[in-house]
């Protein structure tokens, strides 16, 4: 099916050791590409110079410059609403589609506002390990998947309600379209993630001091006390509200509707209660592999501590 018309969505900032790999990868696409957006956010380096030499040799790529810088956030947000297309897929500038991408993206989202996927994540591509994404809204009530992994209906991802909730934009996107039409998956990977230093989360991470040192303890112990701290942030208690209000009377989200309660609840027996549910639901809520021995079954029973720890999600919304 190619009737359909695919908008790619690209944001850049300071991108130009990885980009050229990038825009190869998606004009490379089985799928036909109706429209390249570019949006740069203030970029220091040759990254707008490299898009506009690839503008040159295809009238699909379009760029533009924003005139101060926007974050992460808005500036997709905005790139986001100049697309055309029937569908819109959200482009990193530092990853590499394989070339199927979008022709499986489209084959598969079928009535839903979003779809998703699998992707491999690694500095090198020999290296990299297969990311297997919760995606059903219990799973995503602890932490969203890549947003460069999506493909979106354009009267979906065009709504400003789309963007409203306090959280990161790719989370916010996911919520809003399992509360909606829909979202599904392709199970199986469609593009490689290039952890590399110079990636926004990794420079986000930086900034706020997230390590990724193993710890035994202290994501327990130091994620109850943040737990507990997130729960007064006004972000926290608009996006569990808004959560639990959707899902009300959705058999789909009965599941979701609970655990939204209960975390919204000061109450120690509501917490049992989640602690519980994740233990009970470790497969759809925490991970499927966290849930074998006894270790994996105490991960998944704590795992709103190990959620809550090093979380900065709620902290500047």
């Amino acid at each position: 099916m190619t009737d359909k018309t695919v908008s790619v969505v690209m944001t850049t900032y300071n991108g130009e050791k990885y980009i050229r790999e990038q825009l190869d990868s998606i004009i490379a696409q089985t799928y036909p590409i109706y429209e390249l957006i570019i949006q740069d956010d203030g970029s220091r380096d040759r990254t707008v110079e490299i898009c506009r030499e690839y503008a040159k040799r295809y009238a699909f790529i379009h760029v533009y410059q924003n005139e101060h810088n926007l974050g992460c956030d808005k500036n997709f947000e905005t790139a986001a609403m100049r697309a055309t297309g029937d569908y819109v897929a959200l482009s990193d500038q530092d990853d590499i589609w394989f070339k199927d991408k979008i022709a499986k993206q489209v084959a598969a989202i079928g009535d839903n506002d979003a779809c998703g996927s699998q992707h491999m994540r690694g500095k090198t591509m020999e290296a990299s390990h297969l990311i297997v994404p919760q995606h059903l809204l219990e799973g995503l009530m602890f932490c969203a998947f890549a947003g460069h992994s999506l493909l979106l209906r354009r009267d979906f991802i065009q709504q400003p309600s789309t963007w409203s909730l306090p959280v990161a934009f790719d989370w916010g996107i996911e919520v809003n379209a399992q509360l909606g039409r829909g979202l599904t998956m392709v199970e199986e990977p469609l593009n490689w993630h290039r952890d590399n230093e110079d990636s926004a989360c990794h420079m986000a991470n930086r900034k706020r001091g997230v390590t990724g040192k193993k710890e035994r303890l202290r994501p327990y112990l130091s994620g109850f006390v943040n737990y507990r701290r997130l729960q007064q942030k006004a972000a926290w208690k608009t996006f569990y509200t808004f959560i639990h209000e959707h899902s009300a009377g959705n058999p789909r989200l009965a599941l979701a509707h609970r655990i939204s309660g209960y975390i919204l609840s000061s109450s120690p027996l509501n917490l049992l209660r989640l602690c519980s549910l994740c233990l009970k639901h470790g497969s759809s809520v925490y991970a499927s592999k966290g849930q074998k021995g006894l270790m994996g079954k105490v991960r998944a029973f704590c795992y709103p501590f190990i959620f809550a720890y090093q979380n900065y999600n709620f902290e500047q919304q």
